[in-house]
């Protein structure tokens, strides 16, 4: 974090926190709010406890304790109807592609240590596919949620006994697959066998492209000018890996999309701004880039205003969808 830095408003704080410093001796009580608020409360946990970190607060590292415990309980049960799920798909010919925080999960050792609080897993099939796929979970007991089925999935699908929902889905986001071309989709998967099962995550650069365009484009984050650090700490903690395997080229071929190039930007200077990261070379954001994020970090300060700009916006938003 940069030296002088003082953090004002709780998603800072909780950002200085992930990086080990609590000299700005938070609210823990708001801190662990927040951080359960941003789905990574279990990073928050096995940052403190790390050797490099002062004392935490002991009533609050052991609810933090309680917490994680609870949360890898639930990453097992999760896991299992991944598990489930895929060798119901592959004993029938189809390997399902696991994405956003279910990739992340199936690249962990363990994925009950899972750093994040999952709500879902999110499992993609082709769209050939999806039919075949749907009658397998149906005869293996999963019933569809009520009005979960939207533009490219066909549903939410809920057994008993499992912590969690899988989403199933016959294709990517509109506003992610459209900067796909040619044999992108082909080439930037990864075929990975785990526990007897056969499954694709997407490669780091698609992975990547994921996070940001779900979070910025898919969901309401550039328009909206919100931070999420569940969207967030996966970024800074792929970019710190020194293999990650980026295709920097074609990751930065793709910002000549204004849109692409306005959310990749704003997410990379919010990571130099919370966990002092370096711009990575090649990107030079633009005045109005740095204007747009100097209004996210105002809303992150003052919710109130953030929600009267949000109440102004919205419906210019909703209409220029609509197009």
């Amino acid at each position: 974090m940069r030296a002088g830095f003082t953090a004002t408003s709780p998603l800072e704080s909780l950002g200085r926190a992930l990086c080990g410093d609590l000299g700005h001796v938070p609210d823990w009580a708001g801190l662990i709010g927040t951080a359960n608020d941003e789905f990574v409360t279990p990073a928050l946990y096995h940052r403190l406890r790390q050797g490099d970190v002062p004392s935490a607060e002991p009533e609050a590292m052991a609810y933090l304790g309680e917490l994680d415990s609870l949360n890898c309980r639930r990453n097992r049960s999760l896991w299992a109807m991944v598990a489930d799920c895929t060798g119901l798909l592959n004993a029938a010919g189809i390997v399902p592609t696991l994405i956003k925080g279910a990739s992340e999960m199936a690249l962990q050792d363990d994925p009950a240590q899972f750093y994040r609080l999952m709500i879902d897993v999110d499992m993609l099939v082709e769209p050939n596919e999806a039919e075949h796929a749907q009658r397998l979970l149906a005869e293996a007991g999963f019933t569809v949620l009520e009005d979960s089925e939207y533009e490219h999935s066909p549903g939410s699908f809920w057994k008993e006994g499992y912590l969690g929902t899988l989403d199933l889905h016959a294709g990517l986001q509109s506003g992610i697959a459209r900067f796909l071309q040619g044999d992108d989709w082909q080439r930037r998967r990864v075929l990975c066998e785990k526990d007897g099962l056969r499954f694709r995550v997407p490669d780091p650069s698609l992975r990547l492209l994921i996070n940001i365009s779900h979070d910025m484009l898919h969901h309401t984050g550039l328009a909206r000018g919100g931070i999420s650090l569940r969207y967030l700490l996966p970024l800074r903690m792929q970019l710190q890996q020194e293999a990650a395997g980026l295709d920097w080229p074609w990751l930065l071929g793709l910002r000549r999309d204004r849109a692409f190039r306005l959310a990749f930007d704003l997410q990379m200077l919010m990571l130099e701004e919370i966990f002092d990261m370096p711009l990575p070379p090649g990107v030079h954001p633009d005045r109005l880039t740095r204007l747009l994020h100097r209004r996210r970090l105002l809303k992150a300060r003052h919710p109130g205003f953030a929600e009267l700009e949000w109440a102004v916006v919205k419906p210019v938003y909703t209409r220029l969808k609509k197009r």
